[in-house]
């Protein structure tokens, strides 16, 4: 019998053979993104029954959203790095996005920082309270995602002090699927915080 190939398989069966953890994650994936389009929704119908809105986006927030993108743009290659045992790349090029990722936290919270001193707190008004809460749910998926990233590299760390181990890692795809699931939650969020950056700017 001719073995299949991955594009011979229909919907349903690629997504049968799917790793367990994937499959959670693209879940999780979607379930966030059904969240943040509710509340996008919500935010543009709401200013529109609203005559005056007096809410300015950080402009440091610029520099959050280069942060960011650039973070992703480091993170893109770590699993081929992986397969390629391109050790001192992988760990540099992951310490290269947590440090984007620092940065890129100490910007959002300058960002409230400069909201609260503009007078532009939580209850302030109903464009005030939806930039509160989008940027915050984004920033609790951020905290995580950065955190496994944070964890992910001390790991990583681990196995190359020892050449067995990190033979063993590279020949087990659940080592492969630690990456690619990082790479797809970084990227997930750097495309959803350009939604919404772009959405504050057109909007506010």
């Amino acid at each position: 019998m001719e073995k299949r190939t991955k594009q011979d398989l229909s919907f349903f069966e690629r997504v049968e053979r799917m790793h367990p953890y994937k499959m959670i994650l693209i879940l999780g994936l979607f379930g966030s993104s059904l969240i943040f389009l509710f509340l996008l929704i919500s935010f543009f119908v709401s200013l529109s029954n609203v005559e005056e809105v007096n809410v300015e986006v950080p402009s440091i927030f610029i520099i959050s959203t280069i942060l960011i993108i650039s973070s992703s743009y480091f993170i893109n290659p770590i699993r081929k790095l992986f397969k390629a045992n391109a050790h001192k790349a992988l760990v540099t090029t992951m310490r290269y996005t947590f440090l984007l990722g620092v940065g890129f936290a100490f910007c959002q919270l300058m960002g409230y920082r400069e909201l609260i001193e503009s007078g532009n707190l939580f209850n302030s008004g109903i464009a005030s309270s939806f930039l509160y809460i989008l940027t915050g749910l984004h920033a609790l998926h951020f905290i995580a995602a950065h955190t496994y990233l944070g964890v992910l590299i001390f790991q990583t760390k681990g196995i190359m002090r020892d050449p067995i181990k990190y033979l063993m890692a590279e020949t087990n795809p659940y080592w492969h699927l630690k990456y690619e699931l990082l790479t797809k939650v970084w990227h997930f969020l750097g495309v959803l915080w350009m939604i919404l950056i772009i959405s504050f700017w057109v909007f506010l």
